[in-house]
């Protein structure tokens, strides 16, 4: 059974009328969102031997083609009504496959002596209104656009990330620069503060030594200025020294 603008590539087209395939035109649906369009489609079925003869004496001879094309067109109708327009874009297969479980759905109905078996559905074509397709053509190329420029965000949030990284080694660097120069400064007043304590600590033994000298003496700390000026004055050279009289 085909629902197609024209007939041209149909097998079997020109045979019998008893034996031609049923060929109608394009079925007139709505979509879940009310969007009106034309669908082709087409399948194989054939009826179950079992129900021949009930299915003869209820239509006849012929007049069950008519009732047939009567069930597909609701069939169709009705799984049309259960996508939105785009979905006709996107979702083909399930599509498909839900106008399939309807028809054979419609056309097993014991109880009105019909047994069909229904194969091989194909969904043609869709023909949505102009505008639509206009529209729908704008919107992928706003998709396209869109995905541009997350393409581009990507990139420069790539080259960012690899700046950042860059300027985090080269801080890097420069705290570990910064800290061995900060304790080789440590390392040094250590060295420095250590070697004054040392000297410090000699010239105070020197001075005790010097002071235990006197240890006898009534002046004992005077007696150890006076000797420590003598000194001072045989450690400097003759003549940068001036003598007040």
């Amino acid at each position: 059974m085909y629902f197609i603008q024209d007939g041209r590539g149909v097998a079997g087209a020109s045979v019998p009328e008893l034996f031609e395939p049923m060929l109608r035109g394009p079925i007139r649906a709505r979509s879940a969102d009310g969007l009106e369009m034309l669908v082709s489609v087409s399948f194989q079925w054939r009826l179950r031997s079992d129900a021949l003869k009930d299915l003869y004496n209820i239509l006849g001879e012929t007049m069950y083609r008519d009732e047939f094309v009567r069930f597909a067109r609701a069939a169709i109708i009705e799984s049309c009504s259960l996508f939105t327009a785009d979905q006709y874009f996107t979702e083909r297969t399930t599509i498909t496959s839900k106008m399939l479980e309807v028809l054979q759905s419609n056309f097993d109905k014991p109880e009105l002596g019909l047994r069909m078996e229904i194969t091989g559905l194909q969904l043609r074509e869709v023909d949505l209104p102009d505008d639509y397709d206009d529209e729908i053509e704008n919107t992928q190329e706003q998709m396209q656009e869109v995905e541009v420029g997350k393409a581009e965000r990507q990139e420069q949030i790539i080259i960012k990330e690899a700046e950042k990284l860059v300027a985090i080694q080269q801080v890097e660097e420069l705290l570990r620069g910064a800290r061995g120069f900060a304790r080789r400064i440590d390392l040094q007043n250590q060295a420095t503060i250590t070697q004054l304590k040392l000297v410090q600590q000699k010239q105070a033994e020197a001075n005790a030594a010097i002071l235990q000298q006197f240890a006898n003496e009534t002046q004992a700390f005077d007696r150890l200025f006076e000797v420590m000026e003598i000194r001072a004055l045989e450690d400097h050279e003759a003549e940068r020294m001036a003598v007040s009289l």
